[in-house]
């Protein structure tokens, strides 16, 4: 029954016990003591975290010949996961002293599972770099999202106060987009957003936290930035949006699609993280008073 398994795993059949799980039954929950591991020899079973309000993340799942919770049958500390059996299985398990023992005259064993451990660090490793990709970022615009942007502003400006850096906010809102939206639908105002956010990223410099701020408005972070680069920066932001051939613009008020813009810079305009996002808001109002198509900077720029 052994012969399709890594032959240094087939050795655990002298130290081991099989048993018999019916699907859906826990080996073991997190937290649990490490006192065995097992040597999955039919079924899949699953790996899995918990998460908020009872619900479970699957981090793998788990085939014949694999081994399972070898690492805190090692170490002798707690589980770092929970193992549930998705389909009915027989396993192979051995305890925790017996398998110590047992790796002290097998090596082999010991080189299969520190391979076997390099593989899944590098597996989760991936796969919580995506996570948390998908977990910052808006899914239309690829930018950014408001959560992400919001952490930053506050990490950056305790930075810059310590540094004595300034950090400044442009903040964008696209000119009459509900009446563009009404017109030619919000699958073509979606068009809009994708294109506008693909023009920030551009201009924006290496290193700016360009964002999503909701709806139709988006937010640079520039660290670093004075008030006449921020300046400039929003300017430019401006000028390439109401140059570019947006599908239907001519149909807006200005017959191209526009964004008005506010900026403020920290420490000049604003004390903190949350003052400087409202006095970069006070700004963009100034601009959507004044027309729109415009960019207007806290202090008079």
């Amino acid at each position: 029954m052994f012969k399709d398994f890594p032959a240094a795993f087939a050795k655990l059949e002298s130290v081991g016990t099989e048993e018999t799980l019916p699907a859906g039954a826990v080996l073991w929950k997190e937290g649990d003591p490490g006192d065995h591991l097992v040597l999955l020899l039919e079924g899949t079973l699953d790996v899995t975290h918990g998460m908020a309000e009872s619900e479970e993340l699957v981090l793998r799942s788990v085939y014949p010949g694999a081994v399972v919770g070898e690492m805190a049958a090692l170490d002798g500390q707690w589980r770092s996961a929970t193992v549930r059996a998705r389909t009915p299985c027989r396993v192979l398990n051995v305890t925790a002293a017996r398998f110590r023992e047992f790796l002290r005259s097998n090596p082999d064993v010991l080189e299969e599972l520190f391979w076997l451990q390099v593989g899944r660090v590098r597996s989760l490793t991936s796969r919580v770099t995506r996570i948390h990709h998908r977990a910052i970022t808006d899914p239309l615009t690829q930018l950014y999202n408001f959560g992400f942007f919001r952490q930053r502003l506050e990490i950056e400006v305790d930075r810059a106060r310590a540094t004595g850096d300034p950090v400044s906010l442009a903040i964008f809102d696209i000119d009459h987009f509900k009446r563009y939206n009404d017109t030619h639908g919000h699958e073509e105002g979606n068009r809009v957003l994708v294109q506008a956010a693909g023009i920030l990223k551009t201009i924006g410099r290496r290193g700016d936290v360009v964002a999503r701020y909701g709806g139709e408005e988006f937010v640079a972070l520039l660290y670093g930035a004075a008030r006449a680069e921020a300046a400039r920066f929003g300017e430019s932001v401006r000028e390439a949006i109401s140059s570019h051939p947006f599908p239907g613009g001519e149909t807006q008020p200005q017959g191209r699609i526009t964004v008005s813009g506010g900026v403020a810079c920290f420490p000049d305009d604003a004390a903190d993280d949350g003052a400087l996002i409202k006095a970069a808001d006070a700004s963009l109002y100034r601009a959507k008073e004044a027309g729109r198509n415009c960019v207007v900077v806290a202090g008079g720029g």
